[in-house]
């Protein structure tokens, strides 16, 4: 990654206000919750690529995964105060999981 895109990607306490804030419950990485829309503009931005259908496969995996230690985010759990105190500053990674992860 260049320095450029990584100026560009949200941190904790910055951009994310009003967000679903998600934490990997086996090594901490908080997460926000990606909207359709977001995964849309994403998915258009490869589309030039043409990717095969394994392409595709790994390039959804990576929303459905802690992008730090790639464990399943359908096991993470809302993040709470302590989380976000300890992500301030740092980049926060978007997944994209089914509404009720990270509620009970």
């Amino acid at each position: 990654m260049t320095p450029s895109e990584n100026k560009s990607l949200p941190r904790a306490g910055s951009v994310l206000t009003d967000r679903r804030l998600l934490t990997c419950q086996v090594c901490g990485w908080v997460h926000y919750v990606m909207t359709a829309e977001e995964k849309a503009a994403s998915d258009q931005l490869l589309a030039r690529y043409h990717f095969s259908a394994a392409e595709q496969s790994i390039y959804e995996s990576a929303f459905r995964q802690c992008l730090r230690c790639e464990s399943s985010a359908s096991e993470f759990r809302a993040a709470e105060e302590r989380d976000l105190a300890r992500a301030n500053g740092h980049m926060v990674t978007p997944v994209l999981v089914e509404a009720h992860v990270g509620t009970h």
